[in-house]
């Protein structure tokens, strides 16, 4: 970690956690972020936020309550 990381860490401990669950969860597992990635790709906010919901509905999830909990607002 690098000054600016971690004084950008220091300012947004949750995002920097987010940022390395992320970069974890990728490197775990490249298949699938390749395929989520095709998967939005060339849609614009609008687009990718519906499939989001429509995929969270199949779960028997709620995008909107999800990220309420992270403290993102969509």
């Amino acid at each position: 970690m690098d000054m600016f990381q971690a004084m950008n860490a220091m300012q947004n401990p949750q995002g920097t956690m987010m940022q390395y669950a992320m970069q974890g969860m990728i490197a775990q597992h490249p298949d699938v972020w390749k395929q989520a990635q095709e998967q939005f790709n060339g849609k614009d906010h609008n687009a990718q936020i519906n499939q989001l919901r429509e995929l969270y509905k199949s779960k028997g999830m709620d995008l909107d309550m999800v990220a309420k909990q992270w403290g993102i607002q969509i």
